[in-house]
């Protein structure tokens, strides 16, 4: 078995294939627990699935580092024409070209067959609180699916972040989303992945057996992460920076913080950055990696 497969459980039943991506950047690691959390109850509960569930290490090499990424952010170059540039070519020149075609190669080998459905997941941190929330091509915001997760809803993210994992597998027939779970590093993070997952198995018809484990209570403890959040909200604006830019986020904003119209939001070399209008701030950055400085969104109705 690879080194990046995280584990493999196939039920005698038919179901979806669930593809579950964990630490695509690498010091976001609560995923990997999480899921070996849930693998290893399923295993020693002796739990009945239908289908096949698969956990998967991303960029392996700033996991060793507990870096970000080292040469490039790997949930970024995920475009037809980069991927058929490094065919055929294993002299690569930056390692997360060896890990993207590495992880390609595993989920093409395993999602071979004759499956009811295809569900990618991508597990995720944020650098700031109340960040429990899917990430979702737009095609997929009514999917039933992505309804009954009980989360709130991010909408058209993939317009503004170009080759991004989950796009590249939505363009190939996979139900595709990210869980953004709690603040990286945070014993927080890998309860409610937890709780994303177990839910998004029921959800998905491949655990039947409500026996196990009390279901209820991850469901609670979704409901009670976004309580008193929008349900949907649509990105209208991203602030792109350069490493060199000096980026300096004002601190201490969270995930869909109303901001007002002018409000100072950043600053860096070239100057302030301030709010354009009135909405609410998302995926603030206060790490030292990473060009997504921050989003803002507003609410769908």
């Amino acid at each position: 078995m690879s080194d990046r497969i995280l584990g493999i459980l196939k039920g005698e039943n038919p179901g979806p294939l669930v593809v579950f991506n964990t630490a695509l950047h690498g010091n976001e690691k609560h995923g990997v627990e999480a899921f070996y959390n849930i693998f290893n109850s399923i295993k020693e509960n002796q739990i009945t699935i239908n289908g096949k569930i698969i956990g998967l290490l991303g960029n392996t090499s700033a996991i060793e580092l507990n870096k970000r990424y080292l040469s490039y952010d790997l949930n970024r170059r995920w475009k037809p024409e980069y991927i058929n540039s490094l065919r055929g070519n294993k002299n690569y020149l930056y390692p997360e070209d060896s890990e993207m075609m590495e992880l390609r190669e595993v989920i093409e080998e395993h999602s071979q067959g004759d499956h009811k459905d295809k569900i990618m997941i991508d597990l995720h941190g944020t650098s700031s609180d109340y960040g429990n929330f899917l990430v979702v091509p737009e095609e997929e915001e009514f999917h039933p699916l992505i309804k009954s997760l009980h989360l709130p809803v991010v909408v058209d993210l993939d317009k503004f972040l170009e080759g991004t994992l989950l796009d590249y597998y939505h363009t190939k027939g996979f139900v595709s989303f990210a869980f953004e779970g709690g603040i990286i590093g945070s014993r927080e993070a890998v309860e409610l992945h937890v709780s994303d997952i177990w839910e998004l198995l029921e959800a998905a018809g491949v655990i039947t057996d409500h026996d196990h484990e009390d279901l209820d209570h991850y469901e609670n403890k979704l409901k009670k992460s976004s309580a008193n959040l929008p349900k949907v909200v649509k990105v209208f604006h991203q602030h792109w920076v350069e490493e060199e830019d000096e980026f300096v986020k004002k601190p201490s904003y969270r995930n869909f913080q109303r901001v007002a119209k002018g409000e100072q939001l950043a600053s860096d070399k070239n100057g302030t950055t301030y709010a354009p209008k009135e909405e609410m701030i998302f995926l603030p950055l206060y790490q030292n990696s990473g060009n997504d400085g921050f989003v803002l969104v507003e609410e769908r109705h």
